[in-house]
């Protein structure tokens, strides 16, 4: 007997997503339709299991609609049989009691999801067409130290002839781990496990450690332009105690994002400049950065208008954003330096250009008072 697995993660339902303005609605949309595709995938295959790896949702409040959205893809789910079992991550964990429960504790209320809510390793074990299948849950712990490794000294439950495991943190080894916040060694995979699924890193990769097979879907829905040539998407696995003995990865419709250069060099108008190479790259569903650089004159800036270039996106791409900190001006002349001067200094300054402008009843007050601020000042060390 085999166990049909779908592996997600890093959903991030529900996004701000204000940055698109009146499209923001449409662009939590493009995370929905993501997200529909994988349940529409599980609900034509039914598979035995359906793991999400954390962050399901973007923050630990979505709206309404979001969760009504979840509420009815989850009912479709369970109608069919299919088990979800979630973790939290770093989006729909809270950080403090104020914070509440996690979102998907709502969910795990309906009983259509069994939700892994404790921030250290919780087995559950369950009899899947006569094979016992144990699956090992870790939400995040927010509270863990840079450096920390949630799994040292872990004590975990080797029941069941088909172990899963499935948490949301960057692992030693995979692209995206930086080792600058709470990880998991790699030499902390623990053995004998047939699957360690994971969340939290975008992109999808997958290696063997410690004999385990190690899998970071990767996230359905593009969030930033550094997933710019990302494929996004889930995984379809096939497990029996030996191990994995097939797996497919099922790309999602995630929306385009590109990053577009425009450098400047010579003459003409730049607005023009940057009008060219936007005709070139025009797709009414990509979104696009356009990053602005080279060295320019005072006269060449004034050619360049934002504004128009924003109304000239508007009928071309779904939506566009513009960076210009690499656009340098050349000056013409030299700035001087401004004259070193000492707070004294710069008082005195003041005082004589208020006395310059007093009435003669009024000069007597404002030299009381720069004699008056002068003292105090000296007296705390100013000079």
């Amino acid at each position: 007997m085999t166990l049909q697995v779908l592996l997600t993660a890093d959903n991030h339902l529900d996004p701000s997503a204000v940055q698109y303005g009146p499209r923001r609605f449409e662009r939590k949309r493009d995370f929905q339709r993501c997200f529909e595709v994988l349940v529409n995938f599980a609900l034509e295959n039914r598979p035995d299991l359906l793991l999400v790896g954390g962050d399901f949702y973007d923050g630990i409040l979505p709206g309404n609609p979001a969760r009504a959205f979840v509420a009815e893809q989850l009912k479709h789910l369970s109608e069919q049989g299919v088990k979800v079992l979630m973790v939290s991550g770093h989006h729909d964990t809270p950080r403090s009691v104020e914070q509440g429960a996690s979102p998907l504790a709502v969910h795990a209320k309906s009983g259509q999801v069994y939700f892994f809510h404790e921030q250290r390793p919780v087995s559950k074990t369950l009899e899947i067409d006569e094979l016992t299948v144990n699956i090992t849950g870790m939400s995040l712990n927010p509270a863990l130290p840079p450096g920390a490794d949630p799994l040292e000294g872990a004590a975990l439950s080797r029941e069941g002839q088909v172990k899963i495991f499935l948490t949301h943190y960057p692992i030693e080894g995979f692209e995206g781990y930086f080792g600058q916040e709470t990880h998991i060694q790699a030499s902390s995979i623990p053995k004998g496990f047939q699957l360690f699924g994971a969340g939290h890193l975008h992109r999808h990769q997958e290696k063997t450690l410690n004999g385990t097979h190690v899998i970071y879907p990767g996230s359905t829905e593009r969030a930033s332009f550094q997933e710019e040539g990302e494929k996004k998407g889930f995984v379809w696995l096939e497990l029996d105690p030996s191990g994995i003995i097939h797996q497919e990865f099922h790309p999602t419709p995630a929306r385009p994002m590109e990053a577009i250069n425009c450098r400047f060099s010579g003459g003409g108008s730049l607005t023009r400049q940057v009008e060219e190479a936007l005709k070139r790259r025009a797709d009414v569903e990509k979104i696009i950065r356009v990053c602005v650089s080279g060295r320019v004159t005072l006269e060449q800036l004034s050619t360049y208008k934002r504004s128009l270039l924003l109304t000239y996106t508007q009928d071309k791409f779904f939506h566009a954003e513009f960076d210009e900190n690499e656009l340098n001006v050349l000056m013409q002349t030299p700035l001087e330096s401004l004259p070193r001067t000492t707070p004294i200094q710069e008082l005195n300054r003041t005082f004589q250009s208020l006395l310059a402008g007093a009435r003669d009843d009024e000069k007597p007050l404002v030299q009381e008072a720069w004699k008056m601020t002068t003292a105090r000042l000296q007296e705390e060390g100013v000079n």
